[in-house]
C-alpha cells in the first residue's frame, strides 16, 4: 500500500461524508433519508458487492488459509477489545449505563459503512472484501450474544436466540458468493455488469448517510467529555497499536504465513470507529444511547486522522 494512496482516500471519503453533511444542513437530504439510505445499502448495494466481489475470485490455497488466520485472529482481537473496554470503563468509574456502552463500543466498530468502503478503494480486486464479510460474520456472533448479554442481562437466556440474527442479507451474500467462487460459477456480463455496478454505489451511499448523522449533532460539545475521548484513544490508536505487534509477533514466532491484504483487513476494520447500530440498540435495551452517539460522532471524526497513522504502522512495525 502506498501511503499517499492511503491518504487520498480517506480524504476522498471525507469529503463525501462532507456532501452528506451539506445536503443534510440544506434540507436536500431530509432527517428521514437517512433510513432510506440505510435499507439500501443493507438490503441492496451492500449484498451486490460482496456477492459480485467474492464471485469473481480463484479460490487458492492462499485464500483458504488467510479466511481461516481472518476467523481465528477476529476472535482472538475482539477478546482483547473487551478486556481493555471493561478495563477503561472501570477506570473511568462511569456509571452503569454509560459503562456498559463504553465496553461494548471498544470492540464494536462501524466495519460496514466505513471499512467496506474503505478496503474496497485499498484492495479493489475483491479478496478484501471476502476476509472483510468474514470479519463482520465473527464480530456479529459476538455482538448478538456476548453484547446483547451486557446490553440486557436479564435476558441472558435468549442470547443464543439472537443468533437467528446472523441471517441477514449480507451473511446471505457471503455464502452466495462463496459458492459461486468454490464452484467457479460466474454471472453472464449482461446481468454481472449492472448488479456490480450497483454494489460500488455503497461507498458513495454509506458516506452520504455517516454525514447526515454528523450533521446533526453538536460536535464541539461531545469533545469535551474525557471518556468519549479516552475511547476514541483506545479505539483508534493504542488497540490497534497493541494488535499490529502481538499478531506480528505470533506470524513471526509460529512461522505462519499471512497475505498482507488479509492482516490490513483485520488490523483496519479493528481500527474503525463506533458502531452506529449501537445507538439504536442502546436505547432499546435501555443503556445509555446519548452516550452511544457521542462516541460515534467522536470517534467518526478522529478516525479520518488516526487510520493513516495505523497504517504508518502496520508498514513500519516489523520484526
Amino acid at each position: 500500500m502506498e501511503f499517499i494512496t492511503i491518504i487520498n482516500q480517506i480524504g476522498f471519503l471525507a469529503i463525501l461524508a462532507f456532501c452528506g453533511i451539506l445536503a443534510s444542513r440544506l434540507k436536500i437530504l431530509p432527517e428521514f433519508s437517512k433510513d432510506a439510505i440505510e435499507k439500501l445499502v443493507f438490503y441492496i448495494t451492500l449484498p451486490l458487492l460482496l456477492v459480485t466481489k467474492i464471485s469473481s475470485l480463484e479460490i487458492t490455497p492462499a485464500i483458504i488459509q488467510n479466511s481461516g488466520l481472518v476467523i481465528g485472529f477476529t476472535y482472538l482481537i475482539l477478546v482483547i477489545q473487551i478486556i481493555i473496554g471493561n478495563l477503561s470503563a472501570k477506570l473511568l468509574k462511569l456509571p452503569k449505563g454509560q459503562s456498559v456502552i463504553h465496553s461494548m463500543h471498544t470492540f464494536l466498530g462501524n466495519i460496514v459503512f466505513l471499512g467496506f468502503p474503505l478496503l474496497d478503494a485499498l484492495f479493489p480486486g475483491g479478496e478484501a472484501i471476502l476476509y472483510a464479510a468474514l470479519y463482520q460474520l465473527v464480530m456479529n456472533t459476538v455482538m448478538w450474544t456476548y453484547g446483547i448479554y451486557k446490553l440486557n442481562p436479564a435476558q441472558n437466556e435468549k442470547g443464543f436466540g439472537n443468533l437467528k440474527k446472523l441471517l441477514n442479507p449480507n451473511t446471505i451474500a457471503l455464502v452466495i458468493g462463496l459458492l459461486m467462487m468454490i464452484f467457479k460459477l460466474r454471472l453472464p456480463d449482461i446481468i454481472y455488469n449492472p448488479l456490480a455496478g450497483l454494489g460500488k454505489t455503497t461507498l458513495y451511499l454509506a458516506m452520504l448517510y455517516i454525514g447526515i448523522l454528523l450533521a446533526k449533532t453538536k460536535i464541539i460539545y461531545m469533545f469535551k467529555k474525557t471518556d468519549v475521548l479516552v475511547l476514541s484513544l483506545n479505539k483508534l490508536l493504542i488497540i490497534p497499536i497493541i494488535l499490529i505487534v502481538l499478531i506480528k509477533l505470533a506470524l513471526n514466532i509460529f512461522a505462519i504465513d499471512m497475505h498482507e491484504i488479509a492482516f490490513s483487513v483485520i488490523i483496519l476494520e479493528a481500527s474503525m470507529p463506533c458502531m452506529t447500530i449501537l445507538v439504536l440498540l442502546a436505547k432499546r435495551f435501555g443503556a445509555d444511547d446519548g452516550k452511544a452517539m457521542e462516541n460515534f460522532v467522536v470517534s467518526t471524526i478522529l478516525s479520518i486522522l488516526s487510520l493513516p497513522v495505523v497504517i504508518f504502522m502496520m508498514q513500519h512495525i516489523n520484526f
